[in-house]
């Protein structure tokens, strides 16, 4: 060619006419093989694409992208010389489980650029139904189609990025993959099929439903003559995964005989060479080492490795790595930041993410590590987290709209809750790496509470800190993925744990719960506890992971019916931090008995509390018996069919109820104690679910699994003191326990004095009146209407040793002017009990002064007897 535009353009210089020819020669070199890896950022440069472009799109990762809707079939196809195919190489993510109806067809060699029409070639398959995926290479005449490889089944069961390599050698074929997407290949599938012909075609056909319309993802394609590696391997990683052993990561595959050699291996301080050495048998780009004696934590060593080969031969020279042996310890990695709830959007992309901290000062690879959430298990793809770095954990497709803030992977069927769960991390060892229990109280704001905001931990170095420890995100955005928390500051853990409750479990073992995360190791030592009665300490302890805020112990000996025991702790329990178990040092528990009518009463409820707080209500054990609340519910009934509303569990962990004993039951038990004072904190019990409480009135009732009916009351916003200003986070408080819950007289609102509530210890308002003459009494003498919680009513008692009573009871002043109808032919019973609360017929307080309380009872026989009783009513 040079000879020829030489003679016919002798005034064109050499390089002039050099230059022509390889303008000419060029088209048909760029046609001769394919090497796309789209970072020219579209479809309309470089490569010539042609078939459903509308339906792909470059994305922001420069990788191909199936961008359609609904449901159909897509496909792209480029012209190649088949005369020069012998080796192919691409990249492919499905971020969905594949089936036949969800599948990505890799077409090597084509007679038709239509990839739908029938056509003569051969292709890669990717996606079956069922769970045994594998990679398979097809030849397809027209319509019809002949399996000739197929390599290991469920490879692609679930969503995938794999990298493919196949190679032909005249007829025969070989199938490689990396199903971590990158090139560490490993030998699939072979086959054999003596079809050939140099076809002009490759291309991609994807067919989805509509769910999957948008999550094919495609790069790096190579078609074109073998490429033949003449580069030495690369050590690119050292990793020590135990006390005495080493794994050595290369970039590709290596010869199994080098690596067994321990001579090619050797470290320094005297440690010498590995017992053993080899390759991984799953991934021949790693070599596991095992060493006699362990490696010192935190010592400086240096490995030198020499003589390895590569599958082909290759040799890598003398490479001299240093490494120190820290062991992964709880807490190295930790959850940072959770966006459980996006909508509405306040400046970050709408999806869920969780953020993960590395708070080591060396690399952490996360291999075979696996995240819960909730009762939903995870596995995570395998993942290295810098010094001090951040990583992001996202739902499918999510994880392109959060690259821009950092490393990001996404995981299929990842979904938090937005009121809260239990969310676990755990090593390749099945160790806790971290755990939290959320719920939407750590917010601590009611409105970021709704949405669009992210939990924030406040203290890395407080990671057991749970509800003290997090907040809901200051930034602007919303929150702060990949980078320091808004809310970030020194939050240390200086609180000692305590014992929140003991909850039985069998005859001879209790669980034993804390009201924080606890040091593990001294958890587990029996010699920690000690039971009275003879019982002594535990022979075994039970951790119960991931939280592990709670032991179960086994006794050797059975539990007596109606006796309470003492536990007692030792001060050598501590919670993470280090913080040690001090103050009370001793818990009782029993074995429960099943509870009757009125064995437990309601005692106390708040139906209407702040707008920062809480609804409540407080239980009452009047009975003799220890009672497991695990098997009681809260309802409210429907005021028009009388049926249960929703019963709510009281708790899913057993809860013991002791004699005289009180207990509040509400879902957010920190706003409660935020609001009133609280003696006793471990009187609470926060329920996942409560019973939405009408503030204008309704029946709650306490009921057990068959819908027995324990207590019950009808409350109503009467109820109340009738001279209080506002009755918005007041409670009703009961009287008297052995009057009947529903009497309106046997409820008065919590006294001023106490903060208008008592939770959790004895009301305000409590009063057992006892009875000085045979059947009517009054008490006391004087009383003061002034809700300080002294003698705020005064309490009329009519006792009866027969049925068939009927009672009327009148208020006068001392002038005999009748001001208030207390009761009027009131059926009695045995017990008969009356409140005035100190005001007249309209609702008004009475002038201070003395009052005649003047009581008439008869019967149906005839007889009638009248009391008069006199009482003074004081001033505010």
């Amino acid at each position: 060619m040079l000879r020829y535009l030489y003679n016919f353009m002798p005034s064109i210089s050499l390089p002039m006419i050099i230059l022509l020819a390889l303008l000419l020669i060029l088209p048909s070199i760029s046609l001769a093989q394919l090497n796309e890896n789209f970072n020219d950022g579209n479809l309309n440069q470089g490569t010539v694409w042609q078939g459903d472009l509308n339906s792909f799109k470059v994305n922001n990762n420069q990788q191909l992208q199936l961008y359609s809707s609904g449901e159909g079939s897509s496909f792209l196809s480029t012209i190649v010389d088949g005369n020069v195919l012998f080796e192919w190489n691409f990249w492919v993510k499905l971020s969905f489980s594949p089936s036949d109806n969800n599948q990505a067809l890799i077409y090597l060699t084509s007679d038709n650029s239509n990839l739908t029409a029938p056509l003569d070639g051969f292709y890669i398959k990717l996606g079956e139904t069922g769970s045994g995926d594998a990679i398979e290479l097809y030849r397809q005449y027209q319509n019809e189609h002949f399996l000739i490889a197929r390599g290991t089944d469920g490879i692609l069961n679930e969503a995938f990025a794999v990298r493919i390599k196949v190679t032909r050698d005249d007829g025969h074929w070989q199938i490689y993959a990396d199903p971590t997407g990158n090139r560490n290949f490993q030998l699939e599938a072979t086959g054999d099929d003596e079809y050939w012909k140099p076809f002009e075609y490759f291309g991609l056909l994807c067919k989805y439903t509509s769910s999957n319309s948008t999550k094919f993802y495609f790069d790096d394609f190579y078609a074109g003559q073998l490429i033949v590696d003449h580069e030495p391997p690369q050590l690119l990683q050292v990793k020590l995964s135990g006390a005495a052993n080493i794994d050595l990561y290369f970039n590709e595959s290596m010869q199994s005989i080098s690596c067994q050699q321990v001579s090619n291996y050797s470290v320094n301080n005297d440690f010498g060479s590995p017992l053993a050495a080899g390759t991984d048998p799953g991934d021949f780009s790693i070599v596991h080492l095992l060493f006699q004696d362990d490696f010192l934590t935190g010592m400086e060593y240096e490995l030198s490795v020499s003589n390895l080969k590569d599958l082909v031969g290759n040799t890598i020279q003398l490479v001299i790595i240093p490494f120190s042996y820290d062991p992964l310890k709880s807490f190295d990695i930790v959850i940072n930041e959770i966006m459980a709830d996006p909508d509405p959007e306040i400046g970050l992309p709408a999806c869920e993410y969780l953020e993960l901290y590395n708070r080591t000062s060396h690399e952490i690879r996360m291999n075979d590590w696996q995240l819960s959430i909730g009762d939903t298990k995870k596995p995570l793809p395998e993942i290295t987290i810098a010094p001090h770095s951040y990583y992001l954990l996202t739902g499918t497709g999510h994880d392109s709209l959060l690259n821009v803030y950092g490393n990001v992977s996404a995981i299929t069927g990842f979904a938090l809750t937005n009121a809260g769960t239990l969310i676990s991390l755990k090593d390749n060892n099945d160790a806790v790496i971290h755990s939290i229990s959320y719920n939407d109280q750590w917010y601590h704001d009611a409105t970021k509470e709704e949405g669009g905001w992210s939990l924030e931990q406040v203290d890395a170095n407080n990671p057991c800190g749970a509800f003290n420890n997090w907040r809901a995100s200051t930034c602007l955005q919303g929150g702060t993925p990949g980078t320091l928390n808004s809310v970030n500051s020194s939050n240390t853990d200086y609180n000692n744990p305590y014992i929140e409750f003991i909850a039985p479990e069998e005859d001879s073992s209790f669980t034993v719960y804390f009201n924080e995360v606890m040091d593990s190791i001294a958890l587990q030592d029996p010699i920690n506890y000690n039971c009275d009665h003879g019982v002594g300490y535990p022979i075994d302890v039970v951790l119960n992971p991931p939280l592990y805020n709670s032991a179960t112990l086994i006794f050797g000996v059975g539990f007596i019916a109606d006796t309470v025991y003492k536990l007692s702790f030792s001060t050598k329990l501590k919670d993470c931090s280090g913080n040690e178990l001090i103050g009370n040092l001793t818990s009782f528990f029993g074995l429960p008995q099943k509870a009757a009518h009125n064995d437990i009463v309601l005692n106390e409820l708040l139906f209407d509390p702040h707008s920062s707080g809480a609804e409540f209500t407080e239980v009452y054990n009047r009975s003799t018996k220890i009672i497991d609340l695990s098997n009681l519910w809260i309802a409210c009934r429907d005021a028009t069919t009388g049926d249960f509303k929703s019963p709510c569990r009281i708790s899913g962990q057993g809860r013991l109820l002791f004699p005289n004993d009180y207990m509040v039951l509400t879902k957010q038990p920190q706003l409660v104690k935020a609001d009133y004072f609280t003696p006793n904190p471990r009187s609470f019990i926060e329920m996942t679910t409560f019973p939405a409480l009408a503030n204008s009135g309704g029946t709650i009732t306490l009921i057990t699994s068959d819908s027995t009916i324990i207590d019950e009351l009808t409350y109503s916003e009467e109820m109340h003191f009738a001279l209080l200003n506002t009755t918005k986070g007041v409670s009703l408080e009961r009287i008297d326990f052995n009057r009947p819950t529903g009497e309106a007289g046997n409820w008065h609102s919590a006294a001023q004095s106490v903060g208008f509530a008592t939770p959790g210890y004895c009301n305000s308002q409590f009063m057992q009146t006892g009875i000085t003459r045979d059947e009517v009494n009054v008490e006391p003498e004087t009383f003061s209407p002034d809700n300080d919680g002294y003698n705020d009513q005064l309490s009329i008692v009519c006792r009866f040793d027969q049925p068939g009573y009927l009672i009327s009871i009148r208020i006068f002043d001392s002038n005999g002017r009748f001001i208030r109808l207390i009761a009027a032919n009131h059926l009695a019973g045995a017990l008969n009990n009356f409140n005035w609360d100190g005001t007249n017929f309209n609702g008004e307080k009475a002038p201070n002064g003395i009052y005649i309380i003047y009581t008439e009872i008869f019967n149906l026989k005839g007889e009638v007897k009248q009391y008069k009783d006199v009482a003074v009513l004081a001033g505010y």
